[in-house]
């Protein structure tokens, strides 16, 4: 009669080429194991352990690539509110201060717009770097996000 197999134990059969026994048996004599299950026991869970940080790996690098392009969305953003500062500026300029220029007077009116548009850029920049260094571009800021710690109420959603 045969002898009954301890529940916990699976048997594994495996026929090894005598350049792969080789290799186990230097492995063995590396590692100090008594047995050839234990040489099994130390490559299956090596083996496992790769598999698990390949896969961290693979999970970080998606993290990473996903702060990347969050942070080239943000630059994006913010070269669109510098378009939106330039804009503002110019149009609220128009608004006010241009008259309708007289023939005669023309080609002066061009050098002095000149200037006057290199004033405009020069202020739309320094309103764009105030607004940076204030922090102003934020989601926050913006209203595309709630602030940390914000929770709505019902009275809030109307």
């Amino acid at each position: 009669m045969p002898r009954p197999k301890p529940p916990n134990v699976v048997r594994y059969t495996v026929r090894l080429s005598r350049t792969q026994g080789e290799r186990v048996a230097a492995l063995k004599k590396q590692l100090h194991a008594s047995s050839d299950n234990e040489v099994f026991d130390y490559l299956v869970t090596v083996g496992t352990n790769q598999r698990d940080d390949l896969e961290q790996l693979v999970y970080s690098l998606f993290g990473n690539l996903a702060d990347s392009l969050a942070h080239r969305f943000q630059s994006l953003e913010t070269v669109s509110q510098l378009h939106l500062a330039l804009t503002d500026t110019y149009i609220k300029y128009a608004l006010t201060a241009l008259p309708e220029v007289p023939g005669s007077l023309l080609a002066a009116a061009r050098i002095r717009a000149t200037r006057i548009y290199e004033q405009v850029n020069l202020t739309a920049a320094r309103e764009f770097q105030r607004r940076r260094q204030s922090d102003a571009y934020n989601a926050v800021q913006l209203g595309i996000e709630d602030e940390p710690g914000y929770s709505p109420t019902p009275s809030d959603e109307v």
